[in-house]
C-alpha cells in the first residue's frame, strides 16, 4: 500500500521549546497530533481487450513466404492486366520491419482498373458485436506512396466500416482506424489496397497489426453546419433537351412519391424523367404466372404524363427480384425462353402507348449478366454464391438477344439498353459488355445503349478512370447511348472515425465529386450519344445505402433529409451550366420543328410516307423519317399560311440527314415555300444542299416575304432530286430578323 503522511513538524517544536525553558504548560495549549492522511490504493489500469490477431507481426512466417499463417491473404494478382509482388521479407528491426526481423512487403509493378485489386487481407477476424473497435499498423513507404487502409464486414458484403486513405512519409508510421460493429457483427475484414500510380516500382512495408476493443464513447453532440451556398433553381431549365432523371419509390411502399408532397415538388422543380426504384422489376409486375399487377407502376407513369416527364423503365430481366415462381420455374430451354419473352412483351406492351408521345421512352431490357472477370453471371467461373442466373442456367447466353429481339417486337420506339455496376471502372467487365454489343450488331440485334449503374465512393474510382470508361462505349460503332442510371456517391466512413454528420468540409467534397463526373460525362459523350444522367433517389434517407449492406448513416443524394439542397446539387448545376449550350430565346415563329411533340401539325407530302423516329436526331430525342417518295417533290410538309408578312425578313434553317440505306447517293436537298394567292408561286428558301448518309446537313438561307396579296394557303416542304432518297429531317426553324 502506498502511503503519504502529512505532519504540521514546525509547530511541535515551536511548543517543546517553550516547554524546556520553563513556560507555564498550564496556560499553553498542546496541540493534537494531526493524524495521517493516507492516498487509497491507485490500481494499474486494465488493459483493454485485445483483438485476436495471428500473426500480426509476420514473425512466424519465414522470408519469402506469399501465403502467411493466420488469417491472412496476400493477393498480387487479382485481375490480368495488374501485376505485384506480395511477401514476407526479413530485415533489421527499424529499417524494413517495424519490431522484430519480419514484415510484409508490396511492390506494385503495373495497375489494373481495379481500384481494389492489389491487397492484403487479414479475413474473418473474430469481434463482439456493438462494440467499439481501435485496429493499427505501422507502415513504412517512399515520400509520396499511398494505400487505402479499410475495416469491412467479410466477404461477399465488404461492407465499409472505417476507411482511412493515408499517404506514407518515408518513415515508419502508425495508421489507425476506429469502428463500430452492428450488434449482429461476428467478423470482420482488415485490408490494404495498394492499386495507385504514386505506388508503381515503390517497396511499401507492413508490421505489427493489432487492435482491442474501445471504451463506450459517449454520443456526439452535433453541431449547426454552415455549408456553402446553393443557388441552383432547376436543373431540368439548364439543360432542356438533356435527361436529368431520379430513382423513386411509388405505389405501396412507406416512402412512396406520390403521398410526399415536398419530393414531388423537388422532382417537378429539377428532374425531367424517372426511374422506377422497384416497382417495374419482375417480382413486382408478374408476382404470379400469368398475374401481372400494374397498379403502382401505372400510378407512377400516370404522375409522369401530368407532369410532362419521362420514364424510364427498370427492369425487363434481372437474376434477382424476381419472383418465386419464377426462381423455381420447371420447364426445358424453349420453356423458359417462352416464359421470358412472355414476360417482356406483356410488360413491354403494356406501357407502349398509342401514337409517338410514349411516356416510357427507355428500358433497362437485362440488367447486370456478367461477373467482376467478365464472364456471364451463372456460368459458376468464379466461387461467388452471387455467380447465379436462373436465365443463364436454364437458356444460356442466348437470353440476352433473344431479351432485345422480345422488347424491340414489343416495343419499336423505345431506346433499349444493358444495365451493370462497376462498368465505371472493371475494364474486364466493360469489355466483355462491349463485345456483347459488338456481336448484338453484327447479328441484327436491337440495342440502343450501355447504362453505367455508378453506385460509387467519394473519389473512387477517380475521374480519368471514368473518362476512359465513357469513351470505350462512346467509340462502339455503330454509335449507340451512354446513360448513367444510378448514381450516388458513398460518404462516410473514410477518415479513419465513422462520421455521424456531414461536415461542410466533406459536402464539399461531394460537390466537387459531382461536379466532375456529370463535366466528364458531358466532355466525353457527343450530344447525339447522351442517354441522361439518373440519380439514384432524392433525399438522403431514401437510399439504399442507409441499410445496405448494414444500418449505416449514409449522404449519398443531391438533398438533405428536411428537403433542402446540398451543396452537391450546385456541383451538378455548375456542370451542366458550363457544359450545356442553351440556345437563347429568339423568334421563332415555327411550332414544332424539332419533333419533340411528335409529328403533330407535319404531314406526308405526295406518295412519300413519314414517321417518328427515336434513335435519329440532330438535337433533343426525335426526328421525322421522309421514305417512299416517288416525285422529287415529295417528302414532308407543314401549313404556313400566316407564318410570313410582307416586307419582313426571315432566317430559314433545317436540318437534314440521309438513311444509311442510301449510302450510295448524295442527293441535293431544299427547304421550299408553296404559296397560293392570285397564282401558285414555289420559293426556294434555302439552296440546294448535297446530302450524305451518317452526317447532319444545315439547310440555311435568308428569305424576305414580298407577296403582298392574300394568300390562300401556304406549305413549308422538305424536298430532294433524287427520286429514290430516304431521308432524316429535324429542326426545322423559321425567326424574324429584327430590323
Amino acid at each position: 500500500m502506498n502511503k503519504s503522511i502529512f505532519r504540521n513538524t514546525g509547530l511541535v517544536t515551536l511548543v517543546s521549546l517553550l516547554m524546556a525553558c520553563g513556560g507555564d504548560n498550564k496556560d499553553t495549549p498542546v496541540p493534537e497530533p494531526i493524524p495521517e492522511v493516507v492516498a487509497p490504493d491507485t490500481p494499474a489500469p486494465e488493459a483493454p481487450i485485445a483483438a485476436e490477431i495471428t500473426n500480426g507481426g509476420f514473425e512466424e512466417d519465414t522470408s519469402g513466404q506469399t501465403t502467411p499463417v493466420g488469417n491472412w491473404v496476400f493477393r498480387p494478382d487479382q485481375e490480368s492486366s495488374a501485376t505485384s509482388t506480395i511477401e514476407v521479407i526479413e530485415s533489421q528491426e527499424g529499417v524494413n520491419t517495424y519490431k522484430g526481423t519480419k514484415a510484409a512487403e508490396v511492390i506494385v509493378n503495373t495497375l489494373g482498373d481495379n481500384p481494389w485489386g492489389i491487397e492484403i487481407a487479414y479475413e474473418d477476424l473474430p469481434i463482439t458485436g456493438g462494440k467499439n473497435y481501435e485496429f493499427s499498423v505501422w507502415a513504412k513507404g517512399e515520400e509520396g506512396t499511398s494505400a487505402d487502409f479499410w475495416i469491412q464486414t467479410p466477404a461477399p458484403d465488404y461492407g465499409q466500416l472505417s476507411l482511412v486513405k493515408e499517404t506514407l512519409t518515408g518513415e515508419w508510421q502508425k495508421i489507425t482506424l476506429t469502428a463500430a460493429t452492428a450488434e449482429a457483427d461476428s467478423l470482420v475484414r482488415l485490408a490494404i489496397h495498394f492499386s495507385k500510380k504514386e505506388n508503381i516500382n515503390k517497396p511499401i512495408y507492413l508490421d505489427e497489426f493489432s487492435g482491442f476493443i474501445l471504451d463506450d464513447v459517449p454520443a456526439e453532440e452535433i453541431p449547426d453546419v454552415q455549408y456553402s451556398e446553393v443557388t441552383a433553381q432547376s436543373l431540368k431549365a439548364l439543360a432542356p433537351n438533356f435527361n436529368i432523371g431520379v430513382a423513386v419509390p411509388a405505389g405501396g411502399f412507406g416512402n412512396s412519391i406520390i403521398d410526399r408532397p415536398e419530393i414531388k415538388a423537388i422532382i417537378e422543380q429539377h428532374f425531367n424523367q424517372l426511374s422506377a426504384e422497384n416497382i417495374m422489376k419482375p417480382t413486382y409486375l408478374q408476382p404470379t404466372q400469368g398475374g401481372f399487377f400494374y397498379d403502382d407502376s401505372d400510378e407512377l407513369v400516370n404522375y409522369a404524363k401530368e407532369n410532362s416527364l419521362t420514364v424510364h423503365g427498370h427492369v425487363f430481366v434481372w437474376h434477382s427480384q424476381i419472383a418465386p415462381w419464377m426462381q423455381s420455374f420447371q420447364g426445358d430451354k424453349a420453356a423458359w425462353i417462352t416464359m421470358m419473352e412472355n414476360h417482356i412483351t406483356q410488360v413491354a406492351t403494356h406501357f407502349e402507348e398509342e401514337g409517338d408521345n410514349d411516356t416510357v421512352v427507355s428500358w433497362d431490357v437485362v440488367n447486370e449478366a456478367f461477373m467482376e472477370n467478365g464472364k456471364y453471371r451463372g456460368e459458376k467461373t468464379t466461387n461467388d454464391s452471387a455467380d447465379e442466373s436462373v436465365w443463364f442456367e436454364n437458356i444460356g447466353a442466348e437470353f440476352l438477344p433473344l431479351a432485345y429481339k422480345a422488347a424491340r417486337a414489343a416495343d419499336p420506339d423505345a431506346d433499349l439498353y444493358y444495365n451493370d455496376y462497376n462498368l465505371i471502372w472493371n475494364a474486364d467487365k466493360l469489355d466483355a459488355v462491349i463485345s456483347m454489343v459488338n456481336d448484338f450488331h453484327n447479328n441484327g440485334v436491337p440495342i440502343d445503349g450501355i447504362g453505367f449503374q455508378s453506385h460509387i465512393s467519394l473519389n473512387s474510382p477517380d475521374i480519368s478512370t471514368i473518362q476512359a470508361h465513357l469513351q470505350k462505349v462512346v467509340d462502339i460503332r455503330p454509335k449507340i447511348k451512354v446513360k448513367i442510371t444510378e448514381l450516388d456517391v458513398r460518404m462516410n466512413n473514410e477518415g479513419g472515425i465513422p462520421l455521424t454528420y456531414l461536415t461542410s468540409e466533406r459536402a464539399d467534397e461531394q460537390k466537387q465529386y459531382y461536379y466532375d463526373i456529370v463535366k466528364t460525362y458531358l466532355e466525353t459523350v457527343p450530344e447525339d450519344q447522351r442517354g441522361g444522367i439518373t440519380i439514384w433517389g432524392v433525399i438522403d434517407g431514401d437510399s439504399w445505402l442507409q441499410t445496405w449492406p448494414e444500418p449505416t448513416t449514409e449522404w449519398p443524394l443531391l438533398f438533405f433529409n428536411d428537403y433542402t439542397p446540398k451543396p452537391a446539387l450546385q456541383g451538378v448545376a455548375d456542370a451542366l451550366q458550363e457544359l450545356i449550350e442553351v440556345a437563347e430565346p429568339s423568334a421563332e415563329l415555327l411550332t414544332n420543328g424539332d419533333f419533340e411533340a411528335g409529328l403533330d401539325s407535319w404531314q406526308s407530302r405526295g406518295s412519300a410516307t413519314i414517321s417518328l423516329e427515336t434513335t435519329q436526331a440532330h438535337s433533343g430525342n426525335n426526328s421525322a423519317l421522309v421514305q417512299g417518295r416517288t416525285e422529287t417533290w415529295n417528302g414532308l410538309q407543314k401549313d404556313a399560311k400566316g407564318l410570313f408578312t410582307a416586307g419582313k425578313t426571315y432566317n430559314v434553317s433545317a436540318w437534314v440527314k440521309l438513311s444509311d440505306d442510301n449510302a450510295a447517293v448524295s442527293p441535293g436537298v431544299k427547304l421550299t415555300l408553296q404559296i397560293e394567292h392570285a397564282s401558285t408561286e414555289y420559293l426556294e428558301l434555302t439552296t440546294v444542299k448535297n446530302v450524305v448518309a451518317g452526317d447532319w446537313v444545315q439547310l440555311s438561307g435568308t428569305y424576305t416575304h414580298s407577296i403582298t396579296t392574300e394568300e390562300s394557303a401556304a406549305l413549308l416542304y422538305v424536298e430532294s432530286n433524287e427520286l429514290t432518297a430516304d431521308f432524316y429531317v429535324d429542326d426545322v426553324s423559321v425567326t424574324l430578323v429584327e430590323q
